[in-house]
């Protein structure tokens, strides 16, 4: 059987959905609560709002016959009696603020009095020449008289009643529709969460309810599923460049240790000076091309650095041995190499990666200080990271460099060119920094070029 595909709302449609959905209800309550109001009028629970004014045309004219007095009217009638000279002689039901408007009342001023129940008068001569002031409103009042004593004014609390369910249903109904909204962007976030954290290899498999979260949401599994393609994609081509360089280093191991071993048997012989430079020369290259090949064969296999398990090392003794390394590779030149001061603590790093990548540095910073140039090695820690820097007395980087300094084989920095730069150092340390979830900084200062390891702690 096939699935019945939910149908999905558009967001002005969802508004008006709401709206009248949300209407709909509290027409149905406003008609339950007349019909309510309506069945207890007919069992005589409560009267009309008009059972005072209509009950005038009775009581009006039987006060003013005398066959009905004061005392005698019905309890949803508030009276007062007044004699010839206005003073009061009894009332039933006045407080002293309708007794006020019943005074106003008997001097002429028969507008109707109060905001939320306006009190309406009518005055009445008695056959014994007194006055007797009738005070009414358009309430519903209780069907006895022992109720409307003792029960809260019924108009107000029904009112109040149908205002409360009328609230109730706007708050569910909005609860209800929100819930909606809430749902359908969670699921945005989480799509959203989901391709920050590079977890690409599982579909969105939610659907939104919302059609324009919905389209937001496809929007966003096609660019997953074509980021997921592109990484896929780069790790393929990453493994193909692993393979041909693990090749190459391979087929270039064996005519370079030929060559190393001819040019030591020849400097053991009797040679001429000339002849002697040029075994050393041979000699010097091959090491160039040992170091060369090992650093190809660290980019054929990028987790090699993995291999070196963490450690924990004093701050102290890292930053002595970078120092002695430091001052060996600087003394060639006359290079004044300036080191701060060691922090406290114990570090947990990848101690012959880190101590290679260091290196790296500091021979990339040797290769372009001047001679008896300085260079400056920094160690500074936070209590979120740790920050080695190493930086020379040289030109600087270029823009160019400042943007690619990463890139193996990147050697195209005309302002710091040098003779048998590889341009695989900074992207060894770059690797390093990552391998420790760091990364690798460069940037420029007055003094000249400056590179900075940034570890987390």
């Amino acid at each position: 059987m096939e699935k019945r595909v939910k149908r999905r709302w558009g967001l002005t449609a969802l508004f008006w959905r709401y709206l009248l959905t949300t209407g709909t209800v509290m027409v149905l309550l406003a008609a339950l609560w007349w019909g309510a109001l309506t069945g207890l009028m007919r069992c005589g629970f409560v009267f009309s709002a008009s059972t005072a004014a209509t009950g005038l045309e009775v009581v009006v004219p039987a006060l003013e016959n005398g066959s009905l007095a004061p005392e005698q009217l019905p309890y949803y009638y508030r009276w007062a009696v007044f004699d010839e000279n206005g003073e009061l002689l009894r009332s039933a039901g006045m407080d002293e603020r309708r007794l006020g408007y019943a005074c106003q009342a008997l001097a002429g001023d028969v507008r109707p009095k109060g905001i939320f129940y306006s009190q309406y008068h009518r005055v009445v001569w008695l056959p014994d020449g007194t006055a007797c002031v009738l005070q009414y409103d358009y309430s519903m009042p209780y069907g006895t008289e022992e109720l409307q004593r003792r029960l809260p004014e019924f108009q107000t609390c029904a009112t109040i009643l149908l205002l409360a369910f009328w609230s109730i249903t706007g708050a569910l109904m909005t609860h209800h529709f929100a819930g909606l909204l809430r749902r359908d962007a969670a699921l945005l976030t989480g799509a959203a969460r989901t391709i920050t954290e590079r977890r690409l290899d599982v579909p969105f498999a939610s659907r939104a309810r919302v059609r324009e979260f919905d389209e937001t949401l496809q929007a966003m599994e096609t660019l997953r599923g074509s980021l997921a393609a592109s990484l896929e994609e780069q790790w393929a081509m990453e493994q193909q460049r692993g393979l041909e360089l693990a090749a190459l280093t391979h087929d270039l191991k064996t005519p370079l240790s030929v060559i190393s071993g001819n040019a030591e048997l020849l400097a053991e012989d009797s040679l001429t000076a000339a002849q002697r430079e040029s075994a050393d020369a041979i000699l010097r290259g091959a090491l160039r091309l040992e170091d060369y090949i090992a650093r190809l064969r660290q980019m054929a296999y990028p987790g090699a650095q993995e291999q070196d398990s963490e450690e924990s090392v004093e701050m102290r003794q890292l930053v002595s041995g970078w120092q002695s390394m430091g001052r060996g590779l600087c003394a060639a030149k006359g290079i004044a190499l300036h080191c701060g001061d060691a922090p406290e603590g114990v570090a947990i790093v990848r101690r012959v990666s880190l101590d290679r990548a260091v290196e790296n540095l500091v021979d990339n910073a040797v290769r372009y200080t001047p001679v008896h140039g300085e260079i400056f090695l920094s160690i500074c820690a936070t209590k979120d990271h740790q920050t080695i820097g190493v930086e020379d007395s040289g030109p600087g980087f270029s823009a160019e460099a400042l943007a690619k300094g990463e890139q193996a084989f990147f050697t195209s920095d005309a302002s710091r060119s040098g003779n048998g730069h590889l341009g695989l150092g900074l992207y060894y340390t770059a690797q390093v920094a990552r391998c420790h979830g760091g990364q690798l900084r460069l940037s420029n200062t007055d003094r000249g070029g400056r590179a900075e390891l940034v570890l987390p702690v």
